[in-house]
């Protein structure tokens, strides 16, 4: 038992700031849903800060691999549009979009936990620049005097970040998907704009 106890409180980490709320997440409800002393979550972490990061990060790069070769397979702007759309849907469905929510939210008024938080971000914004940059070369699209792939990446993922937002403080979901469907259609077009 001993031996699966930290994963069990990252576990049980990600399922307080689903069902919690940052907040909510606090050493005793952490411990409860991990069926664990609350004192053995100190006894691994050093503080619960370090756990809910460390809950973030298990859960952003198990996803970031998941997600990666579909990244990599890209080759239109409609299909990294539907990729981002697939990856939003996932994350809506499965509470992800609660967890970065609430570990975001938490983080304004602690700028150490804000720098953590998006430095776990920046795996996702390399992995979107290579495919932005990868896109922009193959469809021949003009974009790149606009933007760099950088600056688009940044882009998706901010989008990312606030359509969480907004899904976790009301009723956007629908608009959102609603939006990324509209965005995959004008991708779309784009490209039969950038072939013609």
């Amino acid at each position: 038992m001993a031996s699966d106890a930290p994963q069990r409180i990252v576990q049980g980490a990600l399922e307080a700031l689903r069902t919690k709320g940052f907040q909510g997440a606090s050493a005793r409800t952490i411990a409860a849903l991990a069926g664990v002393n609350p004192g053995l979550i100190f006894y691994y972490f050093p503080s619960l800060d370090e756990l809910l990061l460390a809950a973030l990060r298990q859960t952003s790069e198990e996803r970031l691999e998941r997600h990666r070769p579909a990244a990599e397979a890209v080759r239109t702007p409609a299909e990294l549009v539907a990729l981002l759309r697939h990856i939003y849907e996932e994350d809506s469905a499965s509470g992800q979009v609660r967890i970065v929510s609430e570990m975001v939210a938490g983080s304004v008024a602690r700028p150490a936990l804000g720098r953590e938080v998006m430095a776990l971000m920046e795996p996702w914004v390399t992995l979107a620049e290579q495919a932005v940059a990868r896109v922009l070369k193959e469809s021949g699209l003009p974009i790149a005097m606009l933007a760099t792939p950088r600056e688009l990446a940044l882009a998706g993922v901010t989008f990312y970040l606030g359509a969480n937002l907004l899904t976790h403080m009301g009723e956007a979901t629908e608009a959102i998907d609603s939006l990324l469907v509209s965005a995959e259609r004008a991708a779309g077009l784009l490209e039969r704009f950038g072939a013609g």
